[in-house]
């Protein structure tokens, strides 16, 4: 585990004396350039001015904890808040990787928004909410499409993929999904990326631009980028259960309210992000190919007809499929 296995000592006095002023650790494994570290920042900055008894910092770059521990230390009260990504979650609840489904593949931003913002996204919370100790107190945060990057090959269809080893960041349906494809899904936390990548362990990654430019992978061997839209991913705000009780009813709506009020600048940001992340991958020399729509649609059918199979090898509940089927998705 990375970071601190203990209680922070402010967080424990929050804990025990309410009363007692609290550093309140926001946590996240992204870079300190990432658009998703640059959103929190922003939003530890709006609770400090609206909550100055208390303090609210970020932690970046996984010095507490990897995305993929994160939604456990704050279980157990180890970091007070985190964003963990969806792909990260389903090791605690199965239904999370629903979002993750062939169905939702090349879906527009605004119709997979539609539903994590309504009933799907609803149950998805409440499932984790039943499963861990923690509170989800707000919308979920974009994170832009995930695409397919690659070292050595360039990827002009998704037939190009087979016998490649893709480094996937979590989600059992990802791998199922990757495998589908005749690749080779390989789990990898995201601080390690760099180091398989130049040590050729990996042939590519399964994430989204802002990750990648975040953490300069051009610099680590990626040459080629495959905007698949492979599944629209979101970070999921959770704080801390036992904290979250400790807290006043103004703090709570507080948090709440100044996350839910930040989040459509926050969702632009993601899109607006994806989009200066592609601009700067090819000026720094990587190839950008986008599938046709009839791959994509061929591609996307062949898969579906995998996706009862899918879903009952990932766990994902009946009630999770029932809800999703009044929107289409089998």
């Amino acid at each position: 585990m990375l970071g601190k296995v203990w209680v922070p000592l402010a967080i424990w006095m929050l804990l025990v004396v309410p009363a007692k002023t609290a550093e309140i650790q926001i946590s996240t494994e992204n870079t300190v350039a990432h658009f998703q570290t640059v959103f929190l920042q922003n939003y530890a900055k709006a609770l400090n001015e609206a909550i100055p008894k208390h303090h609210f910092t970020v932690i970046h770059t996984a010095k507490a904890f990897s995305d993929r521990e994160v939604a456990a230390a704050v279980s157990s009260a180890r970091v007070a808040i985190a964003a963990p990504g969806i792909w990260h979650l389903g090791q605690y609840s199965s239904d999370l990787d629903a979002l993750l489904l062939p169905y939702f593949m090349g879906l527009e931003a605004q119709t997979v928004r539609t539903l994590v913002d309504g009933k799907v996204g609803q149950a998805l919370s409440s499932s984790l909410e039943r499963h861990l100790n923690i509170k989800v107190f707000g919308k979920w945060l974009d994170v832009g499409p995930a695409y397919i990057f690659t070292r050595d090959k360039a990827i002009h269809r998704f037939s190009d993929l087979k016998g490649l080893r893709i480094r996937y960041a979590g989600g059992t349906a990802n791998a199922l999904r990757l495998a589908a494809l005749g690749a080779t899904p390989v789990l990898i936390p995201w601080p390690n990326v760099s180091e398989a990548l130049e040590n050729s362990e990996i042939d590519g990654i399964l994430s989204t631009s802002s990750a990648v430019v975040s953490a300069a992978l051009w610099e680590h061997g990626i040459k080629y980028a495959f905007r698949s839209n492979s599944y629209y991913p979101f970070y999921v705000p959770v704080i801390s259960r036992d904290i979250w009780k400790r807290l006043s009813d103004d703090q709570r709506d507080i948090i709440a309210d100044t996350w839910n009020e930040m989040i459509s600048e926050g969702r632009a940001l993601a899109v607006a992000h994806d989009e200066m992340s592609i601009n700067k991958l090819r000026t720094n020399g990587t190839s950008i190919t986008t599938p046709s729509t009839e791959d994509l649609d061929t591609v996307r059918r062949a898969l579906r007809t995998h996706q009862h199979e899918i879903a009952q090898q990932v766990g994902i509940s009946e009630n999770m499929l029932g809800i999703l089927a009044q929107y289409g998705s089998n």
